[in-house]
């Protein structure tokens, strides 16, 4: 029961300045994004220094918090490049600033006044006594490593009186969260710089030393073998139980992830908290729900260390793999003014006669059968029975829609 409770903050990953309003649409509390130096998505898109102060006012405007992430290991030959872009971006009005570093915590300081400090996950803080050290060196909120017990993170949280926040959902890493070296040995991308190429979920052959170029499949299954092949976390099935322990935000994983990605998660977990809010979070809500985030690309999900009895399915990698239920069809690009109807910029192939589902902010999902195609291309307008990728089109059978929703169709 979290009658009387405080709802925590949604925390919602922004790769972009596109992602990110899909994040504020769909009801993120709070984005967290990077510039392009010193946070672990530097293969990401980012923000340039005029798109962070940018992503700030558009936030701050909305009554949503911004946090910048700054939370790569830094070398002492970076140190200087780490005091040029702080001096760049210290006129910028973010709500928190997340690092590891103990470099950046000290340079935050120095360069803010009175700056919110985040403790990120990177630092694989386990325990309230490594809470509290960061704490006392100024730190308001530290993300707890994702290996810990629920038993752990309610004494955590008891034992501290600064803010806990966790991860609920998105990729897992196969180490002390993310404190790993295997990609960085055999792509020369440094995971801790924000460069992981995921080398724990290539496709591994065996060859025996005397017999180069014979390679053998370690079958597991019909797709081949994976080393570790981690799953990825969902806690949505447990925001009550972690809501009544305390927590004070929750997590998504994902600022490499699609504006698709983001509304449907976003979307998902908003609604698991107005749930829980007004005391229907029952088997039958969650039920929903987890159906509503099977809807998009996944790997298998797992409640994680937190909640597992033992770890044996952490072990079994069988089958695990991504999950392509639907697919992402269509965003909004506009208003056509002939017909005053949305303008569909198409993701993924679609056919007249197919089901189109359609995710709004704050609505249920909806479903309309597409009988009509329009396709709109060098200023001339043509019917098709197919949708393909880049096209814009007018679809009059969904009427119209919100500038944010995401199209899908049922694999």
């Amino acid at each position: 029961m979290v009658e009387n409770k405080k709802i925590p903050e949604l925390l919602v990953p922004a790769g972009n300045l596109k992602t990110l309003k899909y994040a504020v649409e769909y009801g993120a509390d709070a984005v967290y994004i990077g510039g392009k130096k010193f946070n672990l998505r530097s293969l990401g898109n980012n923000f340039s220094v005029s798109e962070l102060e940018e992503a700030a006012a558009y936030c701050h405007a909305r009554k949503v918090k911004t946090y910048l992430t700054l939370n790569s290991i830094i070398f002492e030959s970076e140190i200087p490049q780490l005091k040029d872009f702080l001096n760049e971006i210290k006129d910028i009005d973010f709500d928190g600033v997340i690092a590891s570093d103990a470099a950046v915590i000290k340079l935050v300081k120095t360069y803010y006044k009175n700056p919110n400090i985040h403790i990120s996950t990177q630092a694989n803080v386990t325990n309230s006594i490594g809470v509290n050290m960061y704490k006392d060196l100024g730190a308001k909120r530290v993300n707890i490593a994702r290996e810990i017990k629920f038993s752990d993170l309610k004494e955590i949280i008891k034992n501290t009186d600064i803010e806990i926040e966790v991860f609920v959902h998105g990729a897992l890493c196969i180490s002390h969260s993310g404190r790993c070296m295997l990609s960085k040995y055999m792509a020369g991308r440094d995971a801790n710089k924000g460069e992981c190429a995921h080398s724990c979920r290539w496709k591994y052959y065996l060859m025996e030393e005397e017999r180069p170029n014979l390679f053998f499949n370690i079958v597991e299954d019909n797709k081949g073998t994976f080393i570790y092949n981690s799953r990825d976390l969902c806690l949505l099935s447990k925001l009550d139980l972690l809501i009544d322990a305390g927590v004070s935000a929750l997590k998504i994983e994902g600022r490499m992830k699609t504006e698709s990605y983001i509304a449907q998660t976003v979307w998902a977990y908003k609604k698991a908290l107005e749930y829980i809010k007004n005391n229907e979070f029952d088997e039958n809500k969650k039920d929903f729900l987890l159906k509503e985030l099977n809807k998009c690309s996944h790997r298998n999900y797992t409640v994680g260390f937190m909640f597992l009895n033992n770890y044996k399915e952490l072990e079994d990698n069988e089958g695990v793999g991504y999950i392509k239920n639907y697919r992402f069809t269509g965003v909004c690009n506009g208003i056509s003014e002939k017909y005053n109807l949305p303008l569909i910029l198409v993701k993924n192939q679609f056919k007249a006669g197919e089901n189109i589902e359609i995710l709004q902010p704050g609505k249920m999902p909806v479903e309309k059968r597409i009988k009509e195609i329009t396709v709109i291309k060098n200023n001339n307008d043509f019917s098709s029975d197919t949708a393909n990728p880049n096209d814009i089109v007018i679809l009059k059978d969904i009427g119209k829609i919100n500038p944010y929703s995401i199209l899908r169709v049922k694999q």
